[in-house]
């Protein structure tokens, strides 16, 4: 092959090379992108109740995100099917989650993150008593509501 043969064929496959390479760069930084929000969304609630559904959405994007790393798969599969289980056992369910939340944290290069960082959790007081006022108050509507057989509208008298 000569030399003005080679610079021809270079000329030709640089910037399709380039654009080949553009494109797998984009591709993995999207997969990385999509694991890192799926395990910033599973550690923001990791211990929030009730669930907030970004959170239960993320587990159930497991599978697909994390699909190369079969040991995250693994757990998610543990955890899902303690989920299942009557009665629940919560002290299962969190060792389980922490180890997937783990596992998650190394795959993507958290090496330092620890099982004891991600158990620690910080929630308001007023967010809990916020949520128990709530509590009673949907209670207590139910109650009045079940027990209400009708309501009776009064018409007010218009002022002129």
């Amino acid at each position: 092959m000569d030399t003005q043969t080679i610079n021809i064929i270079a000329v030709i496959s640089g910037p399709i090379l380039a654009v080949l390479i553009s494109l797998w760069l984009q591709s993995r930084k999207q997969k990385k992108d999509a694991q890192q929000h799926l395990f910033l969304t599973l550690m923001a609630y990791r211990k929030s109740y009730p669930p907030p559904s970004a959170w239960v959405e993320s587990l159930n994007l497991i599978d697909v995100v994390f699909a190369k790393y079969s040991r995250v798969v693994k757990l998610w599969h543990e955890y899902y099917d303690l989920l299942h289980q009557k009665p629940p056992n919560l002290e299962s369910w969190d060792h389980k989650y922490l180890e997937l939340l783990s596992e998650i944290a190394k795959s993507l290069g958290y090496k330092k993150l620890q099982q004891i960082d991600i158990d620690k959790f910080y929630t308001p007081i007023v967010h809990g008593d916020q949520m128990t006022l709530n509590t009673k108050i949907q209670q207590e509507w139910l109650r009045v509501l079940e027990n209400t057989e009708r309501f009776l509208v009064v018409k007010k008298d218009e002022e002129t």
